[in-house]
């Protein structure tokens, strides 16, 4: 009986483990994956800002989308406040929450 020529078997071996190995990397790389944290969307008005700001902000949990986005409102009407929103506006007073969702 002749044999037919082809890859050893130590090559067979080592693709086999490869594949095992890349196999588990992606499954528990799948595993790793969390869902994208719930945010609220705001949207904001001021008579001193040009249209409608649409703001997201996380959203903790056991708040609502009308409380996340308060704080948001609290933020922009307060001159000490650092935070940067609708386009990293300067104007600090004045905001109202049209709608959170």
């Amino acid at each position: 009986m002749s044999r037919v020529p082809g890859p050893s078997r130590a090559i067979v071996l080592a693709l086999a483990v490869v594949l095992l190995v890349a196999g588990g990397t992606a499954s528990s790389a799948r595993q790793n994956r969390k869902a994208p944290a719930p945010q609220a969307t705001c949207v904001l008005t001021n008579p001193a800002y040009s249209g409608a700001c649409t703001q997201t902000t996380p959203l903790e949990a056991g708040s609502t989308p009308a409380k996340a986005c308060q704080a948001v409102v609290d933020c922009l009407n307060n001159v000490d406040c650092l935070k940067t929103y609708c386009n990293a506006t300067t104007v600090r007073t004045g905001w109202k929450l049209e709608s959170s969702k």
